[in-house]
């Protein structure tokens, strides 16, 4: 957005002389009052030549200098005071000078006792302060130009500047700048603009008859932000603007407009508010009106239709209170074609699931309840849908309280939802097997163990749960409804634990290591469930519960800890740095094998088995700037290795030399999952990575991004971006080559967004993610 501080910087040297002014020391009581004399005395105290025009009119020549201030210079070539008017004209090489910057003029007018005044022909150099981002500056000392006919002051809270302009580009020749003809600031509240004009390298490109800005202390100011050009297979050529509103310190708001040659246009808004640390919110709206559009490929026609398509989506947390907690997510479009067509931001464009999720929480000492409502739709294709969620959903929680005389520990989980679960075709619904119930579940936990190296729990849970429907003897979902009744036990162990900690003093960074060997057990037993045939099975998996069958879960973990040298005086931090853990499972009931969440292959498992695969979870982090992780589960009843999943992040921000530049950063991703679930099945896997760089003290900067689905032998996108910043102005661009889906006018889209960085002026991405950014 366009900033004014530069205005309001300069604006304070005129502050700052007629508060002097204003506030010189009176004359004593018994003398006759003649401001004119502490005028004179004050003006006279320096090596010029003063002379006598008149009776009221004085005149001094030479070098006058005048420090109404600390830090606060003014000097002339000549000065002239009237004492009748208490007025005072300067000509000659006029500059007021403070410590953040300089202000020459030509010629000045300024009443002593209003504290008016008036620069003609004025020009100067201020500083934008500490808080301006010094990358926009090319990180060097972010100054700001500025010029005008007549800077006028026109009362103690009023400026006006007629036909001048600024530019944070102090070359001889500025690559950019805004002129305006008049600019009116009350300080503290809001400036007016008037035919105001952008120019690069002189050139005329954006046109305002007026604008409005708030000037508060937030330095947060309503503008126009930069445009933002692109180039599309799809879209055709394309110009983004939008319109900052800095509503208020807590609160603001953007407007956005796209123009596409070939597709049409789109209109949209975002609103942002933070009342407190922990209460906040955002919302985006954004409506797309598309033409009908043809493309010819490989001489096959293909007609994009008319369509109006909108999109919302949103998020905030709000406190009530101590102890009241409320939270909101939106994720919605109306159409998953223009989704899939027009997003930039590899994760949106692939999702296909929109979302509306709220909820309030609430917690007194061991009482603790919420209620929510979520409906999450996922497409499996443009026209079919699968609805699923809790509308509502309400829940009571008892916390564990020992039971008074045992060493037992008693909960309560209660809860009540409608459980929507629907089929539709082009957003009319099929199948309906929705459903509302109401579960209440006691539990008694009791530790058995005192030994710190052995932990051993055994845990009671009662489950009573009533459905408004359950399943015919067809397996169909009827209208009848189902009381089912279930106990659980189950026992955790956790040991016997073994532990070794040895110092390491020839480290350089590390004192003391730690490693612990944790075998793990637990027995999981359900006891028969009569009408288990007729439970209704959704999509929560609380219904998926096999009775009178047991699990038997073993495995191992390993940690490795290490603790930091003390860093100037301070000790040294402990971290787990690599944890490796194996798991296994064995069922007595070989259709648990089918609905045991804890396995990433159980639902697409192809035949029943006693025996889970194998489990390996590795995980390492060894600082703050590095992290990888991994799991794999292998099946050993013949499917071999079923899922990896592999993924890392890395940092490097190596540290510069005394007096040196900032030397090259790099940040990269990547992220791996391999898919099979039988030799029979084809092997599904792929690949995401980014990486991004920065040389130059931030000024240049880089990043690459891909998506490759290596089963189906194609790079489903990737993006190129690069940015350059100079003293006062800069670029950024970005290409992107991107495979649409089945069905779309045209294989693959390719697409290029180019936009000017201007130091002290906005930029934006625009709604679909250009730059690859929300």
């Amino acid at each position: 957005m366009i900033s004014l501080r530069f205005l309001l910087t300069f604006v304070v040297c005129l502050v700052a002389a007629s508060a002097v002014a204003q506030t010189a020391p009176a004359p004593a009581p018994q003398t006759t009052p003649a401001p004119q004399r502490t005028l004179l005395d004050l003006l006279n105290s320096g090596q010029w030549r003063l002379e006598q025009i008149s009776a009221n009119h004085w005149r001094m020549t030479g070098d006058v200098q005048w420090d109404p201030a600390e830090g606060l210079t003014f000097s002339a070539d000549e000065i002239e005071v009237f004492t009748d008017t208490n007025t005072i004209a300067a000509s000659g090489n006029v500059v007021f000078t403070n410590p953040e910057g300089r202000i020459a003029a030509e010629r000045i007018e300024f009443d002593w006792n209003t504290g008016r005044a008036t620069f003609h022909q004025a020009s100067g150099i201020m500083s934008l302060g500490a808080t301006v981002d010094r990358a926009q500056f090319g990180n060097q000392d972010p100054d700001v130009y500025f010029y005008g006919d007549t800077i006028e002051k026109l009362s103690a809270r009023q400026y006006k500047i007629t036909r001048g302009g600024f530019t944070t580009c102090v070359q001889p020749t500025p690559r950019w700048e805004v002129t305006s003809g008049s600019v009116t600031i009350n300080l503290d509240e809001y400036a007016i603009a008037r035919n105001m004009v952008l120019r690069v390298k002189g050139v005329p490109l954006i046109f305002l008859p007026v604008i409005y800005y708030p000037i508060q202390d937030d330095e947060r100011a309503t503008g126009i932000l930069m445009p933002t050009y692109g180039a599309s297979t799809l879209r055709g050529q394309s110009l983004s603007n939008a319109f900052f509103w800095a509503i208020g310190r807590s609160q603001d708001a953007t407007l956005f407009h796209d123009w596409f040659t070939r597709t049409g246009q789109g209109m949209g808004a975002e609103y942002r508010y933070q009342s407190s640390a922990s209460s906040y919110g955002n919302m985006r709206l954004y409506r797309l009106a598309q033409n009908e559009t043809q493309y010819t490929e490989n001489g096959v026609v293909t007609t994009l239709p008319e369509n109006t398509s909108f999109q919302v989506q949103g998020s905030m947390v709000q406190t009530l209170g101590d102890t009241v907690r409320a939270r909101g997510r939106v994720d919605y479009f109306s159409s998953i074609t223009t989704q899939q067509l027009y997003q930039q931001n590899m994760y949106y464009a692939t999702s296909a699931s929109r979302v509306i999720d709220g909820g309030i929480s609430a917690g007194v000492g061991w009482l603790s309840a919420s209620a929510q409502y979520l409906r999450h739709e996922i497409f499996g294709s443009s026209t079919r849908s699968t609805v699923y969620g809790s509308t509502p959903r309400v829940t009571a929680i008892v916390a564990p309280q020992r039971l008074p005389g045992l060493p037992f520990y008693g909960s309560v989980n209660s809860d009540f939802a409608y459980l929507p679960y629907r089929n539709l075709i082009n957003g009319v619904i099929t199948v309906d097997n929705s459903l509302g119930r109401v579960n209440l579940a006691p539990a008694l936990r009791a530790p058995l163990s005192r030994l710190t190296y052995l932990s051993v729990v055994q845990t009671a849970t009662s489950q009573t749960t009533y459905y408004t429907r359950s399943l015919d003897a067809s397996g169909r979902m009827g209208s009848d409804s189902l009381v089912r009744q279930m106990m659980s036990l189950r026992t955790d162990v956790i040991g016997p634990v073994f532990t070794k900690i040895w110092d390491t003093p020839t480290s350089t960074s590390t004192e003391r290591m730690k490693h612990v060997i944790e075998p793990v057990f637990a027995l999981d037993y359900v006891t028969e469930i009569d009408n288990q045939a007729q439970v209704p099975r959704l999509s929560d998996v609380s219904d998926f519960i096999v009775g009178g069958a047991a699990k038997f879960i073993y495995g191992l973990n390993n940690r490795f800890f290490y603790r930091g040298r003390p860093v100037n005086g301070a000790p040294g931090t402990t971290r787990e740095f690599v944890t490796v853990g194996v798991q296994q499972t064995f069922y007595t009931d070989p259709l648990s094998s089918r609905y045991d969440t804890t396995y990433v292959s159980a639902t697409g498992r192809p035949n029943l088995v006693d025996l889970s695969p194998v489990a390996l979870t590795v995980r390492m982090s060894p600082n703050a700037l590095a992290d990888a992780s991994a799991r794999l589960e292998y099946d050993v009843t013949g499917n071999g290795l079923q899922i990896l999943t592999t993924g890392s992040t890395l940092q490097l921000i190596p540290p510069a030399p005394a007096g040196l530049p900032a030397r090259p950063s790099l940040s990269a991703n990547v992220a791996y999952s391999r898919y099979r679930y039988s030799p029979a099945q084809p092997t599904n896997s792929y690949l995401t990575a980014s990486t991004t760089s920065r040389w130059l003290e931030g000024r240049v900067g880089g990043t690459y991004a891909v998506s490759w689905d290596i089963a189906r032998g194609y790079i489903q996108g990737q993006s190129m971006m690069a940015s350059y910043m100079a003293q006062c102005c800069g670029l950024q661009a970005d290409f992107q080559f991107y495979n649409l889906p089945p069905g779309s006018p045209i294989p693959s889209d390719r697409r290029f967004n180019f936009s000017f960085v201007l130091a002290g002026l906005g930029t934006f991405s625009n709604f679909f993610g250009a730059f690859g950014q929300r």
